[in-house]
């Protein structure tokens, strides 16, 4: 019999031997944030810079927020890297280029109901309709972020009795990146989003150490029954 063979039996023995554990998911990876660009946005001329959780929403988890634990992302650093002929100019404001924020305490945190957004010049104060040429032009967003905690409750379609709701838990890397270029079309165009995921653990105990801790949960339970 094979070690992967092994493996899954194992694992199913784990299963019905501890019904409140869940192993780790599979499914791959699960949206956890967008980022997005908006023109003329929160007023002509301007263009902001949003990061959206997608997780805990109030009306509750489905096919499209999957996550139904409300998760902070934390620990975040964000690089935006531009040209402009409006910042650093003379007479004109200053900024930093590339242009960074960076989390620095809890009051930092990004949640459902607190998207992170930062504002910078598009077309000076022209809307894009008359802006011939943007003043700032957005070459690259990069966004890194971490999620609070490393298993949560997902989507199951076949929860509460096939209407939908909280299912398995995923297994997830708290890590995360997300990278948006900015097409050709932005502007005129006047959005454009990026969705950023977090991946499964890639961690999977080798068979025989997760045989030894069956071995061991088998032991206490047969204790138990004694």
């Amino acid at each position: 019999m094979t070690n992967r063979r092994i493996f899954n039996i194992l694992a199913l023995a784990a299963a019905s031997l501890l019904p409140g554990i869940v192993l780790p998911a599979t499914a791959g990876s699960i949206p956890i944030a967008t980022l997005s660009l908006f023109a003329d946005f929160p007023g002509n001329g301007l263009q902001e810079l949003s990061i959206t959780n997608q997780t805990g929403m109030a009306n509750g988890c489905n096919a499209f927020y999957v996550v139904c634990d409300t998760l902070a992302i934390t620990d975040w650093t964000l690089t935006v890297t531009y040209t402009s002929s409006y910042y650093n100019a003379s007479g004109g404001p200053s900024l930093p280029t590339p242009y960074t924020a960076q989390w620095a305490s809890s009051a930092d945190d990004i949640l459902p109901t607190l998207a992170l957004a930062i504002d910078f010049d598009l077309c000076n104060t022209l809307d894009i309709t008359t802006c011939p040429t943007p003043t700032t032009a957005i070459s690259k967003i990069e966004f890194h972020g971490r999620v609070d905690q490393s298993s949560f409750a997902i989507f199951d379609a076949a929860s509460n009795g096939g209407a939908g709701g909280a299912g398995p838990l995923f297994f997830a890397d708290q890590d995360f990146d997300i990278t948006l270029i900015p097409s050709a079309a932005f502007p005129p165009s006047i959005y454009e989003s990026q969705d950023g995921s977090l991946g499964d653990q890639s961690t999977v105990p080798e068979p025989g150490t997760l045989a030894l801790t069956i071995v061991a949960v088998v032991t206490i339970g047969s204790r138990r029954k004694q």
